[in-house]
């Protein structure tokens, strides 16, 4: 597949934007390449992150991988203020899952994209 690690880099800003804009403290990423995928994982510590958004973004992310709409719009996101650019992440990778911690205050996903 074409422009692979830059789809990867776009992922993951994609995913630290959305972070910084609900006022993350810290960020924490791992980056794990596997022969057959890449595992992402993300860590945020964010002090007051809303339920209702955490809702909006599992269904964001739950969109199916579509190898066609990646590779028309991928180099498209992040191009204004919006967390719509979820949904192309989430067209983008095979497994997505968000959860949030309100004892730790912290934000997690954790992606796989096949190869």
């Amino acid at each position: 597949m074409k422009h692979t690690n830059q789809k990867i880099v776009k992922l993951i800003s994609e995913l630290t934007s959305f972070c910084y804009k609900y006022e993350a403290s810290k960020v924490n990423i791992d980056i794990e390449n596997k022969p057959e995928e890449v595992e992402i994982r993300l860590n945020a510590n964010i002090k007051d992150f809303p339920m209702d958004v955490l809702e909006t973004v599992r269904t964001m992310l739950s969109a199916p991988r579509s190898h066609e709409i990646e590779e028309c719009y991928w180099n498209l996101s992040g191009d204004d203020d919006t967390d719509s650019e979820l949904v192309l992440v989430g067209m983008m990778v095979d497994y997505a899952e968000i959860d949030y911690n309100q004892e730790t205050r912290i934000l997690n996903f954790n992606l796989i994209r096949k190869l």
